[in-house]
């Protein structure tokens, strides 16, 4: 079946999760990504936990579907050549370096239009490409930091907490793909490429944007009150038994149906607790009426019943569970790819976010290995013949 993006070459010389992630997405719909390693491989394949191949598995959930090439960028003058010709037979250069950065590798959108003026350049930083924030390193975490969303969550009189995955760096991610996608469609009209300019902390102020205004407009800061929904009626986690799920009674019609299957409808007519903030200013007094009936029960007690009641409800599990949920199963969200290493398991990753009815994604290939196709792209995409493929790796440019 014909891929909506299978006539789009995408040049990968992002790291870690944001442009990566990005690539993927396009990678899923067709479009050949092709990640470019240095030689020898970067190190976003390698830090932390590794599998049997020596590498992470953050790199392969964001590698797959796409080819894998080499290239010292910060080689002789050669490598400028050769960069030239990657850009002259591609449609989206995707990189993470900041302006300086980006600068001394030569991927500044105006020296890769100076060599092919359709080209579209993608570019995901901490901070964006000007501003004086903009040669400054960072990570998502640290946007988070910055942003104010660290200081929503978390629990009182704790330090605050982060969320851990990494959410500044997918919410990125995924914006640089929509981007992308939208240059691709004004080339389309124009002939033009264009700079498509993408920062963590542009994402991360759009997520905290709503708690920055109340606290600008209404001098109200969010409070830290854990696991709870701000201004809402009952939502939060409760223990069971022998676990925990989260309640959502956001809106008045959820609200009765809660009261009314822990047993106190009388709550429903009380004039104290007619809206949800009213139910939320008064949370000392109900919130623990739902604890105590959650207490009671089992997760799969309270589940039924709670299912039963229409209350938006949800399990917490680890991990280590999730893959046993038969939704999950059912629908695909979670695919098993085989690596071909020997001793790796095949590896579980996402399944295809977007469902198109008529062109959707899949996965086709597995994360590439540190210049698995330097030949197909240098020789059979460029025409190098095989004495300058030789030549370039002796000088350690590929």
């Amino acid at each position: 079946m014909k891929k909506v993006l299978e006539d789009i070459r995408v040049l990968d010389f992002s790291r870690f999760v944001a442009g990566p992630y990005c690539g993927m997405l396009l990678a899923d719909m067709g479009a050949e990504v092709i990640r470019i390693d240095r030689p020898g491989g970067e190190e976003d394949r390698t830090y932390g936990l590794t599998a049997g191949n020596n590498e992470n598995l953050i790199f392969a959930c964001y590698a797959r579907n796409k080819k894998g090439i080499t290239l010292n960028l910060f080689g002789d003058h050669q490598v400028r050549e050769i960069l030239a010709d990657l850009v002259k037979k591609s449609d989206v250069v995707l990189h993470s370096f900041p302006p300086d950065a980006a600068k001394a590798a030569g991927l500044t959108y105006e020296s890769l239009a100076a060599t092919n003026p359709g080209i579209i350049v993608t570019a995901i930083s901490s901070f964006g490409i000007t501003g004086p924030y903009a040669n400054k390193g960072g990570f998502d975490f640290i946007v988070q930091a910055m942003s104010g969303a660290m200081k929503i969550g978390g629990f009182p009189d704790k330090p605050p907490v982060r969320a851990f995955m990494n959410p500044m760096d997918h919410g990125t991610g995924a914006v640089a793909a929509f981007g992308t996608l939208a240059a691709l469609r004004h080339r389309d009209q124009t002939g033009e490429g264009q700079l498509v300019d993408l920062s963590l902390f542009q994402t991360a102020l759009t997520y905290v944007m709503p708690m920055i205004a109340e606290a600008e407009v209404l001098g109200r800061v969010r409070p830290v009150i854990g696991n709870r929904s701000a201004y809402l009626g009952p939502t939060d986690l409760y223990a069971c038994r022998d676990g925990y799920v989260f309640i959502a009674s956001v809106m008045n019609s959820l609200w009765r149906r809660l009261a009314r299957l822990i047993g106190h409808e009388e709550l429903i007519d009380d004039p104290h607790l007619q809206t949800d903030m009213a139910r939320y200013e008064h949370r000392d007094r109900i919130d623990p009426l739902v604890a105590e009936w959650m207490a009671g029960h089992t997760v799969a007690e309270a589940m039924e019943k709670l299912e039963k009641a229409r209350i938006p409800c949800g399990p917490l599990r680890g991990t280590d569970e999730v893959l046993n949920d038969p939704h999950i199963q059912s629908e695909k969200m979670v695919e098993y790819v085989d690596m071909e290493v020997p001793g790796l398991a095949k590896v579980p990753m996402t399944g295809i976010s977007a469902k198109l009815s008529k062109t959707p994604g899949d996965i086709r290939l597995r994360p590439p290995r540190v210049g698995e196709h330097n030949r197909e792209i240098y020789q059979g995409l460029l025409g190098y013949p095989t004495e300058v493929l030789s030549s370039l790796k002796g000088k350690g440019l590929i």
